[in-house]
């Protein structure tokens, strides 16, 4: 089993600023609380000179006509009324793995920080409408979460009259980090050993409290409000990780975006940013979109965490004394740092010059580090977009089609007319056909490379031989500490075997032919039907604001061609601004362009329907859009298909085992007599699986500080990234499956403390919960003796 880094590194950033845990702040506190001496500390903080130098100032967004003023009764209209909720949403954090990474070998073992799903009501008086926008710290939104939202939703009275298929918009951030395992849809399950019920219910439960909440809030919050829509420029904080690709679009598109220094501008570095905040000064929430991958924490690390996305809200939040078991209706802020066009774009500021897998190429000591360098980055814009911007301007709006996307002829002639790539790339008829993932996509990325080569492409000629034989002695010389080193031989299989699959004539409705230089490497529809084909389209206004929902992980051009098209069309109706959320309502891996998809890079590979996939949903969206624009209904397509859990993890057989004359809880490892700001303390206790208690708004471990009336106070939970939850079994699992028995096993608190941590007496607590063969599950806490700390040396982490 992987060691663990070192945890200093995990220190400091702004969710480490204040002591209190969960304690909301009043309303005329709260407006200041964007201004504190802990808002201040974070502005100064060394981790915003991480990269400095990366990135200059730059052009921001496409060519657009100007808007026009908004029409129809909400023409000058600035006044909604909104609300906001969070819940958690975490799933089984031991012997399951990240959703994402799909690696059979990575095992959790513990929590980094809690995930959560954060919902946001907002609706228009003026026309009625209103919308329910959720983002939640997953790795994906799968198709069964949403309608299982959607069941649960229907059945509520006081949800039901409001929201629907139409305008709830589910998003994910992307973390790699969350347990897997919830999808009804046979591909994304498989390198997870199956469905996982208990994730699964974690997370569209936990959806629909976050949305229940966000209702609540605005029903008990009828007066109506201004939101701030502010833009702003977020800098050195992501690169372009496939710049053949990039580099593949045409000189003039690429030349439309320079920064200062006269350089092409590869990546978006826009953060579109709502600020909601009542007449009153009572702070609702915030929600930014901002195009990044939440791939820091890698495959190699063992625990749970929702990454700088999620370190980001979790920072905000705590600044803002966010109660996260704040009564329903009650003003609670919450802080959305949800994801846009992040196809082509990592965090890992200097995976160029420290491939993965190096612990540094985020620019931390550690990844753990580097998601905080990245997360204090995005919190310390937010502060900057917060007081910034513009009211919203006109009405709330929502449209939602389904389209059959491996069937789709791109007619539009808008569409063709905007197409650059060359005469070799180009094709009489442009459609997509039946879904198929390339070689290339088991290269992964260079975020997490696998054990082939990207590029590997119908229109490569390779010395096949040579190329066979070269591979084939990688294989031999696999090492599993450098997956770098691994190549499969896939140079040779996809010329001689793959390519011609592509020339097959259509098959009972089954069609690789327009997957032009893609080899047919791993069909995922039917007759398997492990993906969907059945796909949402969704866009919501919000006054001069669209924002554009997929299910795609969008590459920096394609964003670029979609958002300039949607403007085209929906300016004359006053939409100034268009956010394109990737990873919205279900999944579909990548969408890149035309060109980009040529390279067969992993983004390319990973297209399924083919290479006019772009155009297709280029075409599709216009429709869409069109329809809201003319208010119109829109578009009829196919009802949405579910696929079925083919694949069921192994049952979990509860079977903990205490220690020899030990009970559940009892404390194995204590702390020391006293600690120091700055170092990390840590207590052991004998412990049941986390998997019988998902402590769902609750926490395993605790710092509990001594009240002067000799009671114990919770000041860090383990959704603070500085209190970890590490579980040990004493036969841990080679793979993320619970084995037959589970045996003995403990739990570690470990708190790194921070260097502005108050004077005081502390202990550590570990709640859980066990279950033997013959016992049924009992709930036990174990408690760390007592430390103290001195006076912190520093006003700030």
């Amino acid at each position: 089993m992987k060691k663990f880094l070192h945890p200093q590194a995990a220190l400091l950033g702004l969710s480490l600023l204040l002591g209190a845990c969960g304690h909301s702040a009043p309303v005329e506190e709260r407006a200041a609380l964007t201004r504190s001496e802990q808002a201040q500390c974070l502005l100064k903080s060394g981790y915003l000179q991480v990269g400095a130098g990366l990135d200059a100032t730059g052009r921001l967004e496409v060519d657009a006509p100007a808007a026009a003023a908004a029409q129809g009764v909400c023409a000058g209209n600035t006044a909604f009324a909104y609300g906001s909720g969070l819940y958690d949403i975490t799933g089984v954090v031991a012997n399951t793995s990240g959703m994402g990474w799909e690696s059979p070998t990575q095992v959790f073992s513990g929590l980094h920080q809690r995930q959560y799903a954060r919902a946001f009501a907002i609706a228009s008086p003026c026309n009625g409408k209103r919308v329910m926008f959720v983002d939640s710290d997953t790795g994906m939104i799968f198709g069964a979460v949403r309608l299982k939202v959607l069941e649960l939703i229907a059945a509520d009275p006081a949800l039901s009259p409001f929201y629907g298929p139409d305008n709830l918009m589910l998003s994910a951030t992307h973390t790699h980090e969350g347990p897997a395992g919830y999808s009804h849809y046979l591909a994304f399950n498989l390198f997870h050993f199956g469905y996982d019920e208990d994730t699964f219910q974690a997370i569209a439960q936990g959806i629909y409290q976050a949305v229940r909440l966000a209702q609540a809030n605005l029903a008990a919050h009828p007066q109506t409000g201004s939101i701030k829509l502010a833009v702003g420029e977020l800098l050195n904080t992501n690169i372009n990780r496939s710049l053949p690709a990039f580099q593949l679009n045409s000189q003039s598109e690429r030349e439309q975006f320079r920064n200062a220094r006269g350089e092409v501008i590869d990546t978006d570095k826009r953060m579109v940013q709502l600020s909601l905040v009542r007449d009153n000064g009572s702070a609702v929430g915030l929600i930014n979109w901002f195009g990044v991958h939440p791939t820091i924490i890698g495959e190699n690390l063992k625990l749970v965490s929702s990454d700088m996305k999620g370190y980001a809200g979790l920072g905000f939040e705590k600044l803002m004394r966010t109660d996260y078991a704040a009564p329903a209706g009650q003003d609670n802020f919450v802080a959305a740092f949800a994801q846009a066009d992040e196809g082509d774009s990592s965090p890992n500021l200097f995976i160029r010059e420290r491939p993965y897998p190096d612990p540094t190429r985020g620019g931390g000591k550690d990844e753990y580090e580097s998601a905080a360098i990245s997360g204090t980055k995005h919190i310390a814009k937010a502060l900057e977009l917060y007081d910034q911007g513009k009211a919203l301007r006109g009405p709330v709006d929502y449209r939602l089609m389904f389209v059959k996307m491996d069937e789709v002829t791109v007619t539009d002639p808008v569409v063709l007319a905007s197409l650059q790539h060359p005469a070799e790339l180009d094709a009489p008829v442009k459609r997509t056909c039946s879904p198929v993932l390339g070689p290339s996509f088991a290269a992964g990325a260079e975020d997490g490379p696998g054990p082939a080569t990207e590029g590997l492409s119908c229109a490569s000629s390779p010395e096949l031989l040579a190329a066979a034989m070269a591979d084939f002695q990688t294989l031999l010389n696999f090492n599993p500490d450098n997956p770098t080193g691994h190549i499969l031989p896939l140079q040779l299989v996809s010329q001689a075997a793959l390519c011609d699959l592509s020339k097959l004539p259509p098959v009972a409705g089954v069609d690789f032919s327009c997957q032009a230089e893609k080899p047919i490497a791993l069909p995922v529809g039917p007759p398997v039907s492990a993906e969907p084909v059945i796909l949402p389209l969704q866009i919501f206004r919000l006054g001069n604001l669209a924002l554009v929902g997929i299910p795609w992980e969008v590459t920096t051009m394609s964003a670029r061609r979609i958002r300039a098209q949607l403007l085209a069309l929906l300016a004359p109706v006053g939409v100034d601004t268009v956010v394109l959320a990737g990873l919205v309502n279900d999944y579909v891996h990548y969408l890149p362009t035309r060109e980009e998809y040529a390279s067969q890079q992993y983004e390319g590979a990973s297209d399924i329907f083919g290479p006019w996939t772009l155009a297709a949903v280029q075409q599709e969206l216009r429709k869409l859009a069109i329809s809201l624009r003319d208010a119109v209904a829109a578009p009829s397509g196919p009802a949405y298909v579910d696929g079925v859990p083919l694949l069921i993890r192994p049952p979990y057989v509860p079977s903990d085992v205490a220690g020899l004359g030990k009970d559940f809880g009892a404390l194995l490892t204590d702390v020391p007599a006293s600690a120091r700001q700055g170092e990390t303390v840590s207590a052991e206790f004998q412990a049941g699986h986390p998997r019988n208690d998902l402590k769902i708004q609750s926490s395993y471990a605790y710092v509990e500080q001594l009240q002067a009336d000799g009671s114990w106070k919770v000041v860090v939970s383990d959704r603070s990234p500085e209190l970890w939850f590490v579980w040990k079994p004493t036969l841990p699992s080679p793979l993320p499956i619970d084995p037959a028995v589970i045996g003995s096993s403990t739990a570690q608190a470990v708190w790194h403390i921070p260097a502005n941590q108050p004077a005081g007496t502390y202990r550590l607590r570990h709640d859980g919960a066990a279950q033997t063969l013959l016992l049924p599950r009992q709930a036990y806490s174990g408690v760390s003796s007592a430390f103290t700390l001195g006076a912190p040396a520093s006003a700030c982490p």
